[in-house]
């Protein structure tokens, strides 16, 4: 709808902002309207009373100016209503960002005791200077006032327009009084992930609760000015914090349809809440600007979010901040921090320059600490020792041909510090590590220093420190997929990184060398960075095998979508036939889930590229046997990507390295359907520790909520390979006031020693959140 008297020819920028002015209950509208005029550009506002949900308002009131305008050339503004006192009485915030020949600046001004028809009766205080502005040119800008800890807080958002693609960000000052003061301060500014456009005539931002958690979330607009008509698109970022952070991440960009404009100067975003439970409106005020005069149309839009088709498939979000360093390795630690380690990541600059680099995320938080890495870790092997120190051993010693280290490092999750240990006899570039039922590691495979393979295993003696060497079973691809089986052996996938040399599926004896071939898996030379795992529950010994691909960089073969399994309690184990996944997919990952299911995500087509990168992930139901798909995610995850479930149930996903020095640093989370599935149920362990055979006293809430218990694996991932990561089912006896009975496993062969997530899993699902406890 037309914004009536209209009378500005050229605008630059508008805002606009809703409130109930008049104390009627119905949500009134105040409009901004920046003119530029040959000279000193004004501001304008005026009053709409009774805003519909079609956009038409009841009756305007007039035109009031701004005093003391700031700036001949603008390049956004943005208008908020807010009690900032606590005294019950409105008032208003008007922004403006200056255009002068060199930095821009951004200021606000606060008019105190905003009257129903849209005079100040308290006065304005000072134009105050945003500090540290984002930009020399900016292309939109808007602010609003958010409640956060209890605090009356102010968003300032800004575009920036630089030669190439542009980008949105967005900074809180919190604490804002009537007087323009910020009591708690400034927080850094903070990317609008995957911004829409290279060049924007508009945005907005709005301040909402949408999902009730307590929390706001913030809704950007963005105006788009292709070539032709232009667009308008709209991101919302879940769960504001005080850091400045939206912590649950951003969904993906929805259209505004029938945007209508082919040129734009200006546009602005509030929020309609009718404060009847119904979900809140967006509110988009955009000036439009024909060869003549321009007129500012207000429109309310339904907001469309990812949480509409959550329950059946998910949902993905991208974090606003990254992981600093390509993550080529990932663990879940303990203390629930999240381990990223790179080494040189693949730039052989770096390895010269002894640039080796370690990141300690403290999920969710958007926190991440640099711990000193003292050797090359690109392309080790890792596993959990007993105690939650992760073991990895190998990496780099010099590239192209790359030689393999002998040396083995310990993170230790308590101090956030890499600690050396014996070296091996052997170097390994690309090994695997696995640790046994008696907490020892072994290491197979790897590149040496001759960059010939290593065929001799070693044993890491926990206890002692030490490495000794094991019996050969003959040569191990790199970065082969190995799981512990119950009865001590190691089964070998058929899954690696590379070409295969020959060796075959196979259970191996670790102390005799011994080996049994495994018949049945496909096309077995072409099973580079496929993906493997147990099957949960651990307990039915089943092996899964998913996609791969060829390895041959000059003349790439094409992934494949085929998976086998295999049943390693029969008699004469081999491969059969599993439902293939919907699309092809190599250096994928798969990710074991609470509720006994398999999400395989990521991978390519065609080797190290993004062509015909597959835009969903799959979930495999091994009850039922079917694949379904998720909810689209927002980045292709190639060579050198990651995955890990996290405590909270969700899935972590970061990490792509399609080329060398090329890099993705963003992070995306995947939240499963049953995350949507109601309630979840609550689960509290007596103990943090837990012995063989042994039992540990739970609570689960709502009472009789249980439907199953599993012990879950943290996992511990690099190159589509995960050998940490199982689920083991846990026997329980339910008595009397939500009170549970854990029976923990007696056999160390089945779960090996070390930390676990407990899961309890209810009759819908659902599982709770994750509880850690020490077997051992």
């Amino acid at each position: 709808m037309p914004v009536p008297d209209w009378f500005s020819w050229e605008n630059h920028d508008c805002g606009v902002a809703v409130a109930d002015l008049d104390g009627d209950g119905a949500p009134d509208v105040v409009a901004l309207m920046i003119d530029n005029p040959r000279e000193q550009n004004t501001g304008w506002y005026r009053v709409g009373h009774g805003l519909a949900a079609d956009g038409t308002v009841r009756n305007w009131e007039s035109w009031i100016p701004v005093p003391d305008w700031w700036g001949w050339e603008n390049q956004g503004a943005g208008i908020a209503v807010a009690d900032l006192g606590g005294t019950g009485t409105l008032d208003l915030v008007v922004f403006v960002v200056d255009n002068p020949p060199g930095q821009n600046s951004g200021y606000f001004r606060i008019g105190r005791d905003l009257a129903a028809d849209g005079t100040v009766t308290g006065g304005w205080t000072p134009w105050i200077a945003v500090p540290d502005w984002y930009g020399w040119e900016n292309q939109g800008a808007d602010i609003a006032i958010a409640d956060l800890d209890g605090l009356p807080t102010l968003v300032v958002f800004v575009v920036d327009n630089p030669p190439g693609q542009n980008s949105g960000q967005f900074r809180l000052g919190r604490g804002l009084t009537p007087e323009g003061t910020l009591t708690a301060g400034w927080t850094p500014w903070v990317p609008v992930p995957d911004w829409y456009g290279w060049e924007n005539q508009g945005a907005g931002i709005a301040v909402t609760d949408l999902d009730g958690d307590g929390r706001p979330e913030l809704i950007v607009l963005a105006v788009d000015n292709p070539p032709g008509e232009n667009g308008g698109h709209y991101t919302i970022g879940w769960g504001l914090d005080g850091s400045g952070h939206a912590l649950d991440g951003w969904s993906v960009w929805s259209t505004i349809p029938a945007w209508g404009f082919w040129e734009n100067q200006g546009a602005a975003a509030a929020v309609l809440d009718r404060g009847d439970g119904s979900r809140p409106e967006l509110v988009v005020l955009a000036t439009d600007n024909p060869p003549q005069r321009n007129t500012g149309y207000l429109r309310v839009v339904e907001l469309v979010t990812d949480v509409d088709e959550a329950p059946d498939m998910g949902l993905w979000r991208l974090l606003d901040f990254g992981t600093e360093i390509n993550p080529v390795h990932a663990a879940l630690l303990h203390t629930g921090d999240v381990l990223f380690f790179a080494g040189s990541g693949n730039d052989p600059d770096h390895h010269a320059a002894h640039r080796f680099r370690t990141r300690v995320w403290h999920y969710p938080a958007p926190e991440l600490d640099a711990p000193a890495t003292p050797i090359d870790l690109f392309c080790v092997g890792q596993a959990f020792l007993p105690d939650g120190r992760l073991l990895a051993a190998g990496g780099t010693e010099r590239y192209d041909p790359f030689y393999g280290l002998k040396d083995a490092l310990v993170f230790d999750p308590v101090t956030g510090e890499w600690s050396a240990t014996a070296d091996m006899t052997y170097g390994r570039w690309y090994p695997t590590l696995l640790t046994l039922g008696d907490g020892n590691v072994v290491a197979v495979s790897g590149l040496g220093a001759d960059n010939h393979l290593s065929v001799v295993p070693e044993r890491y003696t926990a206890a002692t420190a030490t490495w000794s060497e094991l019996p050969s079973p003959g040569p191990i691809p790199m970065y082969a997929h190995l799981f512990l089986l119950a009865d001590g052996r190691i089964f070998y996938s058929g899954g690696q990184y590379g070409g295969n040399n020959g060796m075959r599926p196979s259970v191996w004896d670790p102390d005799t060398g011994h080996v049994t071939a495994v018949a049945g898996l496909a096309v077995p030379g072409s099973r580079n960075q496929a993906a493997s795992v147990l099957l949960p529950p651990a307990q039915q010994q089943r092996v899964m095998i998913l996609g791969g691909g060829g390895f041959d960089l000059h003349s790439p073969a094409p992934a494949l979508a085929d998976t086998r399994i295999v049943d390693l309690t029969d008699p004469e184990p081999a491969y059969r036939p599993g439902p293939p996944m919907a699309h092809a997919r190599m250096h994928l990952s798969a990710v074991l889930l609470p509720d006994r299911t398999v999400l395989a995500m990521g991978g390519s087509a065609v080797e190290e590229t993004a062509h015909g990168a597959p835009p969903h992930a799959e979930i495999y139901r091994p009850a039922t046997g079917v694949w379904t798909h998720t909810a689209p995610s927002r980045v292709p995850r190639l060579y050198h990507s990651v995955a890990l479930l996290t405590p909270d149930g969700k899935v972590v996903t970061a990490g792509s390295n399609p080329a060398r020095k090329t890099e993705d640093l963003r992070i995306e989370i995947y939240w499963p359907p049953y995350l949507f599935h109601g309630d979840r149920p609550t689960l509290e362990l007596a103990a943090a520790e837990g012995g063989y055979g042994g039992t540990v006293a739970a609570t689960v809430h709502p009472r009789g909520a249980v439907q199953t218990v599993g012990l879950v694996r943290p996992g511990a991932c690099t190159h589509s390979c995960d050998s940490e990561q199982r689920l083991i089912d846990v026997a329980f006896t339910a008595g009397a006031g939500g009170s549970v009975t854990l029976h923990l496993p007696t056999d160390p062969d089945l779960a090996p020693p070390g930390w676990y997530l407990v899961f309890a899993v209810d009759e819908h699902e659902v599982p709770s959140i994750g509880r850690w406890l020490h077997l051992g």
